[in-house]
């Protein structure tokens, strides 16, 4: 039992690491300053596609091995203290690189960049396990929307800060010229990302309240999964319904690169696109969480995804207004929406599928259920490279509008959900 003390401190300790850490997203954001960064390098969409996949891919695939490997452990601080390790020096060495190469050797620059990339969101994949046991021990079910919801919410406020750092920083060519200007955003993302991991290694993390089991052999623990996913139909809805809500990715890293192409929007718009997904994060972030709380997680999700749809919808329906007239700075606002939207979707999505997860997981197999959808979810993450090849290929419309139908697919099926806190 963790003292009263202790869990207050806790509590805090988690607020105050996903605040700094979405302060820290805003200087890297890999929906808007990401895609920038690598387009001063290559014109491939294929390339800009493949930033969100490694983001997320890297981040889910090693989910059920690292399940595996330390879901008998009773405590798994040290794998987020592993991860951390990764994520930190990847950005560090980013942003050294980036400074003293990237007009040197813009090759090496490029390459190392996915590559470090990688390790980082590897590193978070690796710490992502530990860290929703932990949250699941620290925090009971009925606060973990408030406790996701002020992470959210205070990380969204420093993020509008950031973005507007960013804008500063991309539009003021004289004293931040190419390369120092990214060199200097990823170098204070890494600055933050130490602060923020190094405060959720200071909570005090509890035994896990049932005996772990001996670890089960990876062939056979992957035997088991099938059988997981028969036997328990609510599970498996909500599996298929998160994977179609999240395939909206299959265009998230192209809003801004259709913005800059397309519509002609100057790149520095990109703060303000960083801004208004912050603004997005901060204006719903604690409604999802009084939600959560309130009426459980499932309403949270059905929500998050309708929002989810007007994104591609939005996008679409700039290129008509395109058309009919245009002005920049009317179209700056309009797409600003688009973020706006975005960052209210991948709030409520964050909140309502990883809280619906905790309750649909049993306690003693909560390391497998999380790593299975994990490791799952990471398939759908390599969308973003079909997404490149389609808008290659044929268009952003044809791209869009699949993101639109992927989300709208899995916002039918929430409705067969059923909520764990209601029970029959």
């Amino acid at each position: 039992m963790v003292r009263k003390k202790d869990q207050n401190k806790n509590f805090l300790l988690g607020i105050l690491n996903g605040t700094i850490f979405k302060f820290a997203i805003s200087f890297y954001n890999p929906n808007t300053v990401l895609p920038l960064f690598v387009s001063f390098f290559t014109s491939s969409k294929l390339l800009i596609g493949s930033i969100s996949t490694i983001t997320n891919f890297s981040f889910l695939a090693p989910q059920l091995f690292v399940a595996n490997l330390i879901g008998h452990w009773s405590k798994k601080k040290s794998f987020y203290i592993l991860g951390a390790f990764f994520r930190t020096t990847s950005w560090f060495t980013i942003s050294i690189l980036t400074y003293f190469y990237a007009l040197k050797k813009p090759s090496l620059v490029l390459i190392s960049f996915f590559l470090l990339y990688s390790i980082a969101c590897l590193g978070a994949g690796i710490s992502q396990i530990s860290f929703l046991d932990i949250v699941s021990k620290i925090v009971r079910p009925t606060k973990r929307g408030k406790f996701f919801s002020l992470r959210h919410f205070f990380g969204g406020i420093l993020g509008m800060g950031g973005g507007a750092i960013v804008r500063y920083i991309l539009s003021d060519e004289k004293n931040f010229p190419f390369p120092l200007n990214f060199s200097l955003l990823f170098f204070l993302a890494f600055i933050l990302i130490f602060i923020s991991l190094s405060l959720f290694i200071l909570i005090k993390e509890p035994p896990s309240s049932t005996k772990p089991s001996q670890r089960t052999p990876f062939i056979q623990y992957l035997r088991n999964v099938p059988r997981i996913l028969t036997r328990d139909k609510n599970y498996r809805l909500f599996l298929i319904a998160r994977l179609l809500l999240s395939s909206g990715v299959i265009a998230i890293p192209f809003y801004i690169i259709y913005a800059k192409d397309v519509l002609r929007i100057p790149k520095e718009a990109a703060g303000i696109f960083i801004s208004s997904q912050a603004l997005g994060g901060i204006i719903s972030t604690l409604f999802w969480g009084f939600l959560s709380d309130r009426y459980g997680n499932k309403i949270v999700m059905q929500l998050s995804g309708i929002l989810g749809l007007l994104v591609p919808l939005l996008a679409l329906a700039s290129r008509v207004l395109g058309f009919l007239f245009y002005n920049p700075d009317i179209f700056v606002i309009y797409y600003s929406f688009i973020f706006l939207f975005l960052g209210m979707n991948i709030s409520g999505n964050f909140i309502g599928q990883t809280n619906l997860l905790l309750e649909v997981s049993p306690e003693e197999f909560k390391s497998t259920y999380i790593g299975i959808v994990n490791t799952l979810s990471a398939l759908v993450m390599l969308l973003p490279l079909l997404g490149g090849i389609i808008i290659e290929k044929i268009s952003y419309s044809i791209n869009f509008s699949l993101a639109f139908f992927l989300i709208l697919t899995g916002l039918l099926l929430t409705l067969s959900l059923k909520e764990p806190r209601k029970k029959n």
